[in-house]
């Protein structure tokens, strides 16, 4: 949030979190976070009565974190830090705060029991639709792992192979699956780096329902032109018969007009002759 002020825009001061704050020891308890993690370099950008609920939680590098403090009122800081963690409800997760994927790589560092490292088979079939997959279809180490855990986030790491990085993807853990927590493309990154053909986004979904739908509309106005066509020639045929059967039944009148004519004419000639 910024206030504008006269001479531009304010923005939101940092805070940096004290180490021993509430907001950690959940965190720290959850991921297994190890004693080596920077917790002095936490900082938020909104300061909240409740520690337990702040909105984004980012790191910065110790220097940074002294520039910061040392000039907040004589220069402006517009952004800076990476995102860690961001507040989350109960309902999602038993941790209030879900670790975000561009913080993975750097928090995968110091996390112990939320780390797992899986195989290319199980890390290509998590990267998979959002249905999700069951947590029965993993290896059999996997699975013991991750079985019996509580909903929330955790990372699964792919150690690197050849030319092939190594990749931490963030997972949502339910009760009975497991699915990437990560965006479309994000996703489909992994997929392309891992040799796999990338998803559909909803993106394009979305234009293939449209153009579907586009194609089905022209396809039912061209059938109801050819109906009426059809209908209009069918009606013109009709009145034609119609005229035909007037015009018929007029000369059959004409032709007995003409006999009765030429048979009094006959009867005069046979009463003149008699």
């Amino acid at each position: 949030m910024t206030w504008k002020t006269y001479h531009g825009y304010r923005e939101d001061p940092y805070f940096f979190q004290d180490p021993g704050s509430e907001c950690f020891k959940t965190v720290k308890e959850w991921y297994q976070l190890s004693e080596t993690f920077p917790f002095a370099n936490i900082f938020a950008r909104s300061k909240s009565a409740d520690d337990q609920k702040q909105r984004n939680l980012s790191i910065a590098c110790s220097r940074l974190r002294d520039i910061i403090q040392q000039n907040e009122n004589k220069i402006k800081i517009i952004n800076c830090g990476l995102r860690l963690f961001t507040y989350c409800k109960e309902a999602f997760s038993k941790c209030p705060y879900r670790l975000l994927q561009e913080g993975a790589h750097f928090t995968s560092t110091y996390m112990g029991a939320k780390l797992f490292e899986v195989s290319l088979e199980d890390m290509i079939k998590v990267l998979g639709p959002d249905t999700g997959v069951a947590k029965h279809t993993l290896k059999p180490d996997l699975l013991e792992k991750v079985k019996d855990l509580p909903t929330g986030i955790v990372v699964f790491y792919l150690p690197p192979s050849g030319i092939v990085p190594a990749i931490y993807s963030c997972v949502y853990c339910t009760d009975g699956s497991v699915k990437a927590y990560i965006t479309e493309d994000e996703k489909n990154h992994f997929r392309l780096i891992l040799g796999q053909e990338p998803l559909m986004t909803k993106r394009e979904l979305k234009k293939l329902d449209a153009m579907e739908t586009h194609r089905k509309k022209k396809i039912e106005t061209a059938a109801r032109i050819a109906l009426e066509k059809l209908e209009e020639e069918k009606d013109s045929k009709t009145s034609g018969d119609d005229h035909s059967v007037v015009a018929e039944e007029a000369t059959e009148g004409k032709e007995d007009e003409v006999s009765k004519e030429v048979g009094q004419k006959r009867w005069k000639l046979s009463m003149i002759t008699i």
